[in-house]
């Protein structure tokens, strides 16, 4: 990722894909202190194949001394010095320009960059209190307890004190509630459960498109197997498929008798076992979809072979 310096304060900031600078903090990624900046002055933004900038004030931009036209695209190159105003005003030097990467800026010294590929929990793998991944079109995702939302370059993510700022490689569409209509994986999904009798042994076959493989016994298995129940149940009193499968979280976690932290963490490794098995499925990332206070298995058909008979009510069991 493209990074620029700030000679006089010691700054570095790490370049959105369309970064503007400006003397209004609110409305430019990068505020300007130099009275002569214009509210909107420049831009740098990444092409596809190299970062330009463009002046947008009549009070001037320049580089390495020069000043540009207003409005013209001008290619940067490494080691490139900007001022914005006037040549008195505080310079810039470019770093690098590598090419965009998603990735979590920290807004605090002690937190490092994160480099987003797969699935990332935050603030840790221990306590996976937010889930971030591609959904099936590409699109980055933060999954949290308040939902499941669409992210855009500026956005913060973090719980309390460790929060991070989310830089896309590509420009995005503003965040968005991501609609069930989104969250259908890309290929036909299948889930087939191999469960003990006394249920402390619960193994899975996943099928995507015309792939079947073998996820054998894990212990996460065992809350999608409760999950796919309620799938079932709910397909039997002729609900939507939209509404299918749903259990409050807290009733979730009363039936598997963990924390919600422990859920998160079961979750968290099955989206692993998913990539290292489907790495070209990211769309498998949404398999177990959220929404506010509730969670559910989303997939296209599911068999369960063994097990307890006659359970009733998952639901009303937990509640009961």
């Amino acid at each position: 990722m493209a990074t620029i310096l700030n000679a006089k304060t010691g700054i570095v900031t790490t370049l959105m894909t369309y970064h503007t600078f400006g003397r209004h903090s609110n409305s430019n990624n990068t505020a300007l202190s130099n009275p002569d900046a214009s509210r909107f002055h420049a831009a740098i933004y990444w092409d596809g194949e190299h970062w330009q900038l463009m002046g947008k004030s009549t009070n001037g931009t320049y580089i390495d001394g020069r000043r540009v036209q207003e409005d013209s695209v001008n290619r940067l190159k490494k080691a490139d010095t900007l001022h914005f105003g006037n040549l008195q005003s505080d310079k810039w030097e470019l770093l690098d320009l590598d090419p965009p990467e998603s990735m979590l800026i920290p807004l605090s010294s002690e937190l490092k960059i994160i480099k987003l590929s797969g699935v990332v929990v935050l603030p840790s793998e221990e306590s996976p209190q937010i889930s971030l991944y591609l959904s099936a079109d590409g699109q980055w995702v933060c999954e949290s307890e308040s939902g499941t939302n669409l992210l855009k370059s500026g956005d913060l993510v973090g719980i309390q004190n460790k929060i991070w700022r989310f830089v896309d490689a590509e420009p995005s569409i503003s965040t968005q509630v991501l609609d069930e209509s989104r969250q259908v994986p890309e290929s036909e999904t299948g889930f087939y459960f191999k469960v003990s009798q006394n249920e402390e042994h619960v193994s899975l076959k996943l099928k995507v498109g015309l792939r079947v493989i073998d996820l054998e016994e894990r212990t996460h298995h065992y809350p999608l197997l409760l999950l796919a129940r309620q799938c079932l149940e709910d397909e039997t009193k002729a609900l939507s498929k939209g509404e299918q499968g749903w259990i409050d979280k807290g009733v979730f976690s009363e039936m598997l008798g963990l924390s919600d932290n422990h859920i998160n963490i079961l979750i968290y490794r099955f989206r692993k076992q998913c990539l290292v098995n489907f790495p070209d499925s990211i769309g498998l990332n949404q398999i177990v979809e959220r929404r506010v206070g509730e969670i559910r298995l989303n997939c296209d058909h599911i068999e369960i072979e063994g097990g307890l008979q006659n359970i009733p009510s998952l639901v009303s069991q937990a509640t009961n």
